[in-house]
């Protein structure tokens, strides 16, 4: 493992033999700024004051003889060999990250149960999506509006993008989605747009409560924290009508592998052979914690539980400035989606 100091911003972190120096950073939580991850488009480049660093495929075409000879460098095709000591200015809001329209293809459609399919996309090689955990896309297609989607995998490996899409009854779109759509079609997305992503900076434990498809960004914000071997408590809430629709076993392995995860699903319309907790999501975290003062909260899904929570977990000490949300609103536009 080699150290690798930013003297730009005062960040260190650690970086293994075989992993880029991008990739490293972007485990770490840190905002290098990034386009394609290839070599080709340059957006990443940085300074070398000191170290060495090699290119194991060669120099790519996203820099110049002129750029090296002045000690700059690709990180997102770069090695370090020793520890080094560079210059970059990283990304420190989400106005800094370019908004992008990209081409995309569907290698993946996986129904999740009766009325949730994971689609899967990948980018084309030559580019990728920077996007920060908690964000949503725009999805393209000709035929029909644009459609916001979460992105449900963490922004590490950023040329494939995950969204978890409901089915919407009389929904033309996701009709489509789920009755139509093929493996290998073109699509395009737009993004990443959004203020609701994980803050990384901070330290408070962090609430996190989902409703329906509202697991998918926090999917990947839990993802990040994971990858970026954050030890932050984390109280995951997901709210559902049955069984059947926590559509995923990924909180309960978290719960069990990592000691800061905890997992808590709640049932509005459960059968008799439920025996976990029965009612609204948001009342079970009121019936688990005596005070909010200290935490962070992330709330997702219908705009009714998202609302509800905001009401109530003030008055339990929440300050407003912790409470990040994100109303999954499909009301207005239902004959569409």
């Amino acid at each position: 493992m080699f150290t690798v100091e930013n003297q730009a911003s005062g960040n260190n972190f650690t970086v293994a033999k075989d992993e880029t120096i991008l990739d490293g950073a972007i485990s770490h939580g840190l905002g290098f700024p990034y386009g394609c991850q290839n070599g080709f488009c340059g957006k990443c480049k940085a300074t070398l004051i000191e170290g060495e660093i090699d290119y194991l495929e060669g120099v790519p075409p996203g820099i110049t003889p002129a750029e090296i000879n002045d000690n700059m460098f690709l990180p997102c095709k770069c090695y370090a060999k020793t520890d080094l000591s560079i210059v970059v200015t990283e990304l420190e809001s989400i106005a800094d990250i370019e908004v992008r329209t990209l081409p995309c293809k569907v290698v993946k459609i996986e129904h999740l149960n009766a009325d949730v399919a994971k689609v899967v996309l990948k980018i084309p090689g030559s580019e990728a999506l920077q996007y920060l955990a908690g964000q949503y896309i725009d999805l393209i297609h000709p035929d029909f509006s644009p459609r916001a989607f979460s992105i449900a995998n963490a922004p590490h490996n950023t040329g494939i993008i995950e969204l978890h899409l409901r089915l919407i009854p009389g929904g033309k779109f996701t009709n489509f989605v789920f009755n139509e759509m093929k493996e290998k079609s073109l699509l395009q997305i737009k993004g990443p747009k959004g203020s609701f992503y994980l803050r990384e900076g901070s330290e408070k434990p962090m609430i996190m409560i989902a409703g329906g498809t509202g697991f998918g960004p926090v999917k990947a914000m839990v993802e990040h924290a994971i990858e970026s071997n954050s030890q932050r408590k984390i109280d995951i809430y997901w709210g559902a009508r049955t069984e059947q629709d926590l559509y995923m076993s990924l909180p309960s392995e978290w719960a069990e592998q990592f000691d800061h995860i905890n997992f808590v699903p709640v049932l509005s319309m459960p059968d008799d052979n439920w025996a976990g907790r029965v009612g609204y999501v948001h009342e079970a975290v009121l019936a688990d914690f005596d005070t909010l003062t200290n935490y962070e909260v992330y709330a997702c899904g219908p705009p009714a539980m998202v609302r509800s929570a905001a009401n109530t977990f003030v008055k339990k000490g929440l300050f407003e400035k912790n409470f990040f949300n994100d109303s999954f609103d499909f009301a207005h536009q239902a004959s569409e989606v």
